[in-house]
């Protein structure tokens, strides 16, 4: 849920929600390790990864050899099928940092972060 609504600019919202949920399993009480709404395993890793793309919108086809980014200042671990690596944004400027393997980018998309409605 959070990442879904920082991918539609209620960003704040979002911080909200991780801030309460990061605070419920605090390592006292539960396993901050181990959200249970997540079913235990595999899901609680793609939740987690879903906010990179939701608050970045860094996201890489691989058909088209696109890599889509929101303009803004920051710096997110993007993997694929073939390599990882580090997508820098400032100033306007998208650029990737390819750590392991190949990401073949023939197109960079850079959209506009998207405002809040209301």
């Amino acid at each position: 849920m959070a990442s879904h609504l920082a991918s539609f600019g209620c960003r704040e919202e979002a911080l909200d929600i991780l801030k309460t949920l990061r605070a419920r399993y605090d390592g006292h009480r539960r396993n901050p390790y181990d959200e249970y709404e997540c079913g235990h395993w595999y899901a609680r890793a793609l939740a987690s990864y879903s906010l990179l793309h939701g608050f970045t919108g860094v996201r890489y086809d691989a058909v088209t050899g696109t890599l889509f980014a929101e303009n803004g200042d920051y710096r997110v671990f993007l993997s694929t099928e073939k390599g990882y690596g580090i997508v820098t944004a400032e100033g306007g400027r998208v650029d990737l940092e390819v750590l392991h393997g190949q990401i073949d980018v023939k197109n960079i998309q850079i959209t506009e972060a998207c405002p809040k409605s209301n």
